[in-house]
């Protein structure tokens, strides 16, 4: 009966066509079970959970070989720790984070515009950047531009890094306009927001301290200042996505360490928290305090619930410290130099009491007058343990002093992937600093890193 009466609607459908006709209804057999859009209470949590997983997985993981924050013990890893990368080391995450996050973000962005969802548009805006900026500082210049065309152009150019870090600072601007006014539209971010459950002062908070980041990296200290002291004023702004307590909804970091675990605590790391007595060492291994690089990363990052940071008070409070360590103002350097330890000690779980303790004791506390780059990088890259960022920090001030792995030089970037090679590389071949030589490509400076 259901056959006959579709192929009813059918011929009636072609008549009415011929007869120049319009008035069906266009809901007729439309599947409600199988919407042809999703709603953004949908694609947002799959965005940031989507980009958390990247982030926290082959993005932090690979550079933090290169920080010896890990050290590669076996397959890939020892090869990457060894700076033997190839071109199929990149591809899983750069077509996730393409086909993904920053796809799905594209859309949310284009189409709140157009509704009016303008505080769904912000947030968007705020994750486009920091994904943006994550990539780009894994390689240098990436698409972005003519990207999401579908079968309209499936070879975008590459945007100059210059380009990628102005579109960034332009999105976060965006993005604080639209999460400043008073009219959110039809729809809402609420409990779908996996970062904030919607809170906006968070969210514009977390674009300050975004701009704050990148303004550090181009050495611009005046703005990166500025910037950070509107962002983040307590450990409880952080913006990180937490995974799920179930087997399926784990931890990037404790998948790998259940099915791959090629990765043991390295060289530098050990060094400096033994030097400090940090005791940090037990939520980084939860084994013992021997700092031996034989531990594995068993501990806070790696629980099946961890969570995976995109940037966090205490990153915020080094970044001031190092604007007024340039200032000359050494009093205020020190202040946030101290408050950003602290912080990150009770991050990981360190009571108020053995924190302060910390920050106060003799190779921490080396006063205002005494305080150096070197001090404030070394905390700094403690306290963002496997994070990424640390990697852009090596690179800009040549701090923490790494001892490289194998040869003279450590790795300042990535490979490009090798299908941009093969199916758009035209394009690639006109990216900075670009050639099919690894050895070369790898350890020459991008953009912003040619300015330190």
């Amino acid at each position: 009966m259901k056959t006959k009466i579709l192929s009813l609607t059918a011929l009636m459908a072609l008549i009415i066509m011929v007869s120049g006709c319009n008035w069906v209804d266009s809901n007729i057999n439309v599947d409600p079970t199988a919407p042809a859009e999703a709603p953004y209470s949908t694609i947002l949590p799959t965005t940031q959970v989507g980009m958390a997983y990247i982030f926290g997985g082959d993005y932090y993981r690979f550079t933090s070989l290169f920080t010896q924050h890990h050290l590669g013990t076996a397959r890939q890893h020892e090869s990457l720790y060894n700076y033997e990368l190839v071109e199929s080391d990149l591809p899983n995450a750069w077509n996730n984070m393409y086909s993904g996050p920053l796809m799905d973000l594209d859309f949310l962005i284009k189409d709140g515009k157009k509704k009016g969802c303008n505080y769904y548009v912000g947030i968007a805006m705020i994750m486009t950047a920091v994904g943006l900026g994550n990539t780009s500082d894994l390689l240098g210049d990436i698409p972005y531009s003519e990207s999401f065309q579908g079968n309209d152009n499936l070879k975008p150019v590459f945007d100059s890094q210059e380009k990628i870090y102005t579109t960034i600072q332009s999105l976060l601007d965006e993005a604080i306009g639209y999460l400043g006014g008073k009219d959110g539209g039809v729809f809402i971010p609420g409990k779908d927001d996996f970062i904030y459950n919607g809170d906006l002062t968070k969210w514009t908070k977390a674009a300050w301290s975004l701009k704050a980041r990148y303004a550090l990296h181009v050495k611009d200290y005046a703005n990166a200042l500025a910037y950070s002291l509107k962002g983040f004023t307590s450990n409880s702004d952080d913006m990180l996505v937490a995974f799920g307590a179930k087997e399926t909804q784990a931890n990037p970091f404790y998948q790998f360490m259940q099915q791959r675990g090629d990765i043991s605590m390295g060289n530098k790391l050990m060094e400096l928290m033994k030097k400090f007595k940090d005791p940090r060492i037990m939520p980084f291994t939860s084994q013992d305090t021997s700092y031996l690089t034989s531990l594995l990363p068993n501990g806070f990052y790696t629980k099946q619930n961890a969570p995976v940071p995109f940037i966090t008070y205490a990153e915020i409070k080094f970044i001031q410290a190092e604007c007024y360590l340039d200032a000359q103002n050494g009093t205020q350097a020190y202040k946030a130099y101290q408050d950003a330890t602290k912080a990150s000690c009770m991050f990981f779980g360190i009571t108020d009491a053995k924190a302060t303790e910390y920050v106060e004791s003799a190779s921490v506390a080396v006063g205002a007058d005494k305080l150096t780059l070197e001090d404030v990088i070394n905390q700094k890259y403690i306290a963002l343990y496997a994070q990424m960022e640390t990697w852009t920090d090596w690179r800009r001030t040549s701090l923490p002093k790494l001892t490289p792995s194998k040869g003279t030089k450590i790795v300042r970037r990535m490979v490009y992937p090798q299908p941009e090679r093969l199916y758009n590389g035209a394009n690639l071949k006109k990216a900075d600093g670009y050639t099919e030589s690894i050895p070369v490509f790898i350890f020459s400076k991008m953009w912003w890193d040619r300015k330190w």
